[in-house]
């Protein structure tokens, strides 16, 4: 019988995990036969097939003297990688099965180490002589861990981490020469520190933990929400040694509910607004009124809201610039050809409140023109400017009618004059001033900076 040659073997330690958290059923069904051994000599895990070999015993591989004495070199070769960290690959002998038959098989010793040389494990796989396949079968199982999206991790009945895999480094940002070795609660925040007791116990006791959302830290301290999931890892007798963790990044799914439920309490609370804007609407405008002239009045200022709704709604609720809420409200009456309508000033965008409330505003300046004031006539005009005060950042807005009927105060309170000197200083602290002259009316709002930020 011939011993290959010797060689060093350096899978990484995720392999080591991998191998050590798979369940018994999966050990069982890998055609080969396979026994992992702790760095003190005692197997870890083995499969049916292993019997062929190691036929049981709980001393150390170089203490037990229940294997089987017909493996000789396959048991000199498992010492020297546990003792030296050598492996050996190909290595060929013949042993007799428990019928009396002699087979041989071929074996492969792996050793499986950190970046920094510490052995974590050795690996005995072995098959009766036939065709070699073509990539051996822990070496894919240790593949499908090693480069998982999500975070593999072992860890011993202690808390101490066993392997890691490549999505553990990319989650929690450690290598796994900066993790193995250490204990789990380097990623637990000190607010979650009890957790890690507890799941240990649940482990000890058999018990598997699915989909358990708790919050981790990354290595540069920042905290990541993970879905984690926890199984109790058997040994071939049963035994629970060791517990195999699969950490999932949720963060993503946790901001986005933050959002829903955020988006969901502000459309609450713009629907209730719009509800007690329409109400307020409908009081002003039948009370009093003719019926036919209150509906009109009513659908146009129910449309009016509308339009700035629409707006807001293109712009996913951010902003109006000022100029386009003039825009809107003047387009029926822009006469072709005839500067009738004129609104200059700097690019302002309106927040979402301001807009909406300002929108009614102008829609009743606009329709008070166009009734009474300057936009009744054929040579009326209305010019609007709007500029920005250095002092205080207050957003100053001037309406000035000319060419229209003389003007003098009104008799009554209506709901124009009501929503400028009320509603606008109310809602957003606005200042406002109406200037009935005779020669055309005039009027000045003045908006705080919150309302409102120009646009680059």
């Amino acid at each position: 019988m011939s011993r290959a040659e010797q060689i060093d073997a350096a899978p990484s330690g995720p392999a080591y995990g991998a191998l050590l958290t798979l369940d018994q059923a999966a050990w069982d069904a890998i055609p080969l036969g396979m026994a992992l051994f702790n760095p003190d000599g005692h197997i870890a895990r083995r499969n049916a097939r292993a019997a062929l070999v190691w036929t049981g015993g709980n001393e150390p591989v170089w203490h037990d003297h229940s294997r089987r004495t017909d493996a000789g070199e396959t048991v000199a070769a498992v010492e020297q990688a546990l003792r030296f960290g050598t492996g050996v690959r190909g290595l060929r002998e013949t042993i007799e099965t428990s019928d009396g038959a002699q087979t041989e098989i071929s074996s492969d010793v792996e050793v499986f180490h950190t970046a920094s040389g510490r052995i974590l494990g050795v690996l005995h796989c072995f098959r009766e002589t036939g065709p070699a396949p073509p990539r051996h079968e822990h070496e894919h199982l240790a593949s499908i861990v090693e480069y998982s999206d999500d975070a593999i991790i072992s860890k011993n009945l202690n808390g101490i981490i066993l392997s890691w895999n490549k999505g553990a480094e990319h989650l929690f940002g450690y290598t796994a020469d900066e993790a193995v070795g250490k204990s789990i609660t380097m990623l637990i925040p000190q607010h979650r520190i009890d957790d890690e007791p507890e799941i240990l116990r649940r482990i000890r006791g058999g018990e598997r933990i699915d989909h358990y959302e708790t919050v981790r830290r990354h290595k540069d301290g920042t905290l990541v929400d993970i879905s984690l999931t926890v199984s109790p890892v058997r040994d071939g007798r049963g035994a629970i040694i060791a517990a195999s963790k699969i950490a999932r990044n949720i963060s993503d799914r946790k901001r986005a509910e933050a959002q829903r439920y955020l988006l969901m309490a502000e459309l609450n609370h713009r629907v209730k607004n719009t509800l007690a804007t329409v109400i307020s609407i409908a009081r002003q405008s039948f009370p009093g009124a003719d019926v036919a002239d209150a509906r009109a009045a009513f659908d146009a200022r129910i449309r009016g809201l509308a339009q700035t709704h629409s707006r807001l709604a293109d712009a996913n609720w951010e902003s109006v610039p000022l100029e386009t809420l003039f825009a809107d409200e003047f387009a029926p009456y822009r006469q072709n050809g005839i500067r009738n309508v004129n609104f200059n000033g700097p690019p302002v965008e309106l927040s979402p409140r301001c807009a909406l409330t300002l929108c009614l505003a102008v829609h009743e300046l606009v329709t008070n023109a166009a009734k009474y004031g300057a936009l009744s006539t054929d040579f009326g005009a209305v010019d609007v400017n709007w500029n920005l005060d250095s002092r205080d950042q207050g957003l100053d807005i001037d309406w000035s009618e000319t060419g229209g009927p003389s003007v003098s105060p009104p008799q009554r309170l209506g709901f124009g004059r009501l929503l400028l000197e009320r509603a606008l200083v109310s809602d957003l602290r606005s200042e406002v001033r109406l200037d009935f002259d005779p020669q055309g009316f005039r009027c000045h709002i003045r908006i705080p900076a919150p309302q409102y930020r120009v646009r680059t």
